[in-house]
């Protein structure tokens, strides 16, 4: 799943417009769809305040998965 696919299916899961959620952010409905549609991508300060409004943390938008489910080791 991508980025967008995950925002999408956050957008949709609490039942939110794009252009509620650009209201709530801050930014236009076009930056919203943009960023479903992957053809663009959130500024790190936005992907924060993105996760922080879906109770995510960043890895999950990007990756799919939380820091807790990653495995320890080193750094490549």
């Amino acid at each position: 799943m991508t980025l967008g696919q995950r925002l999408y299916r956050l957008r949709k899961d609490k039942n939110l417009s794009q252009e509620e959620l650009a209201d709530r952010l801050g930014v236009s409905r076009q930056s919203v769809s943009k960023w479903e549609t992957d053809a663009s991508y959130p500024e790190p300060e936005k992907l924060v305040a993105i996760a922080a409004f879906y109770h995510v943390s960043v890895d999950f938008l990007l990756r799919g998965e939380d820091a807790s489910s990653l495995k320890s080791g080193p750094l490549l």
